[in-house]
């Protein structure tokens, strides 16, 4: 089924909790600082002049003397004195001050005793620095995932989805998968009657964007139950066992009112178990991940959904039955199912499409792309409306947003002299030919020397259906085309005239003969061996057999894509030359001039 992942999420309360946190953290910081000043104040001294340091013996002679009025004892630390010329201060360290009161006595001296200010500064500043680990402590737990009664442990808050099957388009399969699971939510007695044991987890696996996150969310809201999300990267974390206590919070939770729990990205917190010798952290979160799957019964109404992309990295105590019962796999649609997600995504973002836009085709032309994909595909050509200020969405609009997410975006006032023009107007015109002949699987859909990307050119061409099976015929067909282009330039130029251009090309088609060779079978004296990673690599002597291999599978497709060119150069120069005319052709153009050329039918090469 596809999911867009591109609809309005469902409001939450998470969507407010960093503000919370940001005003929590304000408030700590202003008292912090309210605190601080107040202290400072409070320890400041008021400001006298200074008394005049003297030493002890100076301190006896004026109680003797008579001129010492009076003295202030601060045990330990300092004697302060008071006479008709000022205040003196003596640095006293003994606590010994019964010989200092004596002499004081007998002078009839006033004897004063204080208490050390250290003292009392020595208590703020601890007092203070609490406050301060304290504050700083409560925004860190809250930073660090802070939820409702237990600041840094919980995630997923509740959110009852109003999501349905009806927001969902394409991948019927798995959508049925998921229909039985919302019979498990809202009609467990059905099951139970007859003894059957309800799934606790399902697991979801496909590529990015097609809708694995909006089906979890499709049932809940179908079931009518609440819909608890999170993803596996932000239940781990660096603390010891602040993984283990989400994971149990999050459980608890869910049994007390039923529902979904989703977890996203499965494989940041299931991957296999010892992956990381120098922390365990991600083990433990695991384990008890494990325990929580083990520990509920169907009666708590709970079911556990989980969506990865890379279903291979998982634990395999993860998926064994009784945790994850079943595996849905969410692949990318078919062409009647992008059909469906176009005109879903169509009618739900109200695009206004006018009558020159076939979305049939449309989903023809775009294979193997997701539902997110062709959301964005739609939205990109509403923004090419909206700038031309169209009050509809055109195939005009449709063909370059599609020119824009396959290619990339239009090099306005790029600039190349008339010799490279021709040089790359003759190099797609080679793309196209080999295409035609040699490839006829693939539809000839359009031939440019419009610069995107890094591109200058681009010969596209696209299968009238979706193709599951490749026959050896069709691979070396794929070679032949991409070669297409270096062989014009020779034929056409020279060989000591081909240029640069052919890199992504060359690219392209060693990537496919090394799949024939290494993973297909399809080499010509290896035969049947294929090069198997997992269970050891190759021999030096079997790697240098199968890359001799792809090297000559190249050089004679090479050859004959040549051979192809020389034959047709007349169609060839006659596409180049239109091509350097008007720039852009679409495929039922360029196929009349290659037919008027004398090019034979398609696949006769």
């Amino acid at each position: 089924m596809q999911i867009t992942d591109s609809y309005p999420p469902v409001s939450s309360p998470r969507d407010s909790r960093p503000r919370r946190m940001r005003l929590a953290a304000a408030l700590t910081l202003c008292a912090v600082g309210l605190l601080a000043a107040v202290w400072f104040v409070a320890a400041r001294p008021i400001r006298r002049p200074a008394p005049r340091v003297v030493p002890y013996s100076a301190l006896l002679s004026g109680l003797t003397a008579g001129t010492v009025d009076s003295i202030a004892i601060v045990p330990g630390e300092q004697v302060l004195g008071w006479t008709s010329q000022g205040a003196i201060r003596v640095l006293y360290t003994s606590s010994e001050v019964e010989p200092l009161v004596a002499r004081a006595e007998a002078a009839g001296a006033a004897i004063a005793f204080r208490r050390s200010p250290r003292g009392i500064l020595g208590y703020a500043n601890v007092a203070i620095g609490l406050i301060i680990l304290a504050a700083l402590v409560v925004v860190l737990r809250r930073h660090l995932g802070g939820g409702n009664g237990s600041p840094g442990t919980e995630l997923g808050d509740e959110v009852d989805s109003s999501t349905t099957f009806a927001n969902v388009a394409g991948n019927d399969g798995a959508v049925s998968e998921l229909r039985e699971v919302v019979s498990f939510l809202s009609a467990p007695e059905r099951f139970q009657r007859v003894g059957a044991r309800t799934p606790k987890g399902v697991m979801m696996y496909g590529p990015p964007g097609t809708g694995k996150t909006l089906m979890a969310r499709a049932v809940a809201g179908e079931a009518g139950v609440p819909f608890w999300s999170i993803s596996g990267s932000e239940v781990t974390g660096f603390i010891v066992g602040l993984g283990v206590m989400r994971i149990k919070s999050l459980f608890k939770k869910a049994r007390k009112r039923g529902g979904v729990i989703f977890i996203d990205e499965i494989d940041a917190l299931g991957g296999r178990r010892g992956r990381n010798q120098s922390h365990n952290e991600d083990d433990r979160t695991l384990n008890q991940l494990l325990v929580e799957l083990d520990g509920f019964s169907p009666s708590d109404g709970v079911v556990v959904i989980a969506a990865t992309n890379r279903p291979e990295d998982l634990d395999p105590a993860l998926l064994r039955p009784g945790r994850f019962d079943r595996s849905v796999a969410v692949g990318l649609p078919t062409a009647p199912e992008r059909e469906a997600i176009l005109r879903l995504h169509a009618k739900q973002r109200r695009v206004p499409l006018g009558g020159t836009v076939d979305l049939e085709r449309l989903a023809r032309l775009m294979p193997q792309t997701s539902g997110a994909e062709l959301a964005n595909l739609l939205n990109e050509a509403a923004i090419v409306a909206a700038r031309e200020d169209a009050s509809l969405v055109n195939w005009t609009h449709i063909e370059s947003a599609r020119d824009r997410l396959l290619l990339g975006k239009e090099r306005r006032g790029f600039q190349a002299s008339d010799r490279e023009w021709r040089i790359v107007a003759m190099h797609e015109a080679g793309h196209a030919v080999l295409g035609v002949l040699c490839c006829p699987d693939d539809g000839l859909h359009k031939v440019t020397i419009q610069p995107r990307g890094q591109a200058m050119g681009v010969a596209f061409f696209s299968p009238d259906g979706d193709q599951h099976l490749h026959s050896r015929r069709y691979l070396e067909g794929q070679i032949l085309k991409g070669l297409g282009g270096r062989a014009a330039e020779e034929v056409l130029f020279g060989s000591d005239a081909i240029t640069s251009g052919a890199r992504s090309d060359l690219q392209h088609v060693t990537r496919i003969a090394k799949e024939m060779v290494y993973h297909l079978g399809m080499g010509e004296t290896s035969g049947l061996m294929v090069l198997d990673t997992q269970n050891g690599s190759a021999s030096a002597e079997t790697h240098a057999l199968m890359d001799r291999e792809v090297r000559s599978i190249i050089e004679r497709l090479y050859a004959r894509a040549v051979d192809v060119v020389r034959a047709h150069r007349a169609a060839v120069e006659a596409l180049g030359n239109a091509l350097l005319e008007r720039e852009t052709l679409d495929g039922a153009e360029a196929l009349g001039l290659l037919t008027a050329n004398g090019l034979p039918e398609a696949g006769t090469a």
